[in-house]
């Protein structure tokens, strides 16, 4: 089982309005950057001596996971985080989503399309959220599987949403699609379990 965000607590309120989500925007931005481009010499070295220099000034806040801020924000979209697409959610309910997405230069797998292995962590995002939503108890995600029906592109606007197929017990079964217009890119199903008291 891999686990979900929402099986954790939530960050330190301030941090909603602290920049962070800015920061973490930023950084997308910079991924999209290195992913497109073919740097000289002393750019690269600039940039290593750079983010070297970056980690070294992060170090002394590091903190144990239930005090991290990465991929805690729920209210912001990706819950600012880069590992997955940039997910923006744009009306939910307790049984079904929908939002939409763009991959980046970064998640490109080539000729254009995105890489194969980004659109599971998209839709085990997306069906995470929609699996833990309203009252419910949190879980993790048991099973994903991902068809791929076409090309996924990257730099334009996908709609993805999720729905429940059926919940009985501790098992939530949920289905995803993902579309570029009224294409088909792919479509995913998902076993999500809940947790049992204690569990990590």
């Amino acid at each position: 089982m891999t686990s979900d965000d929402d099986s954790h607590p939530d960050p330190v309120p301030a941090f909603e309005g602290h920049g962070y989500g800015a920061m973490i925007d930023s950084l997308r931005r910079f991924l999209d950057q290195v992913a497109g481009a073919a740097p000289d010499v002393e750019t690269v070295a600039a940039l290593h001596a750079d983010l070297d220099a970056w980690s070294q000034r992060l170090a002394p806040f590091a903190t144990d996971e239930a005090s991290q801020v990465f991929a805690r924000l729920r209210d912001l979209p990706g819950r600012a985080q880069t590992m997955t697409p940039q997910l923006f959610v744009d009306a939910s309910d307790d049984v079904s989503a929908s939002g939409h997405v763009t991959f980046g230069r970064y998640y490109l797998g080539g000729n254009g399309a995105a890489h194969g292995g980004a659109l599971p962590l998209l839709f085990d995002e997306m069906m995470g959220r929609l699996a833990n939503a309203g009252d419910r108890l949190p879980a993790r995600t048991a099973f994903l599987h991902v068809d791929y029906r076409s090309i996924t592109p990257i730099g334009k606007r996908l709609s993805v949403r999720a729905w429940f197929e059926s919940e009985e017990g501790r098992k939530r079964m949920l289905r995803a699609e993902l579309h570029d217009g009224d294409t088909l890119c792919a479509e995913a199903h998902g076993l999500f379990v809940e947790l049992k008291p204690g569990q990590p």
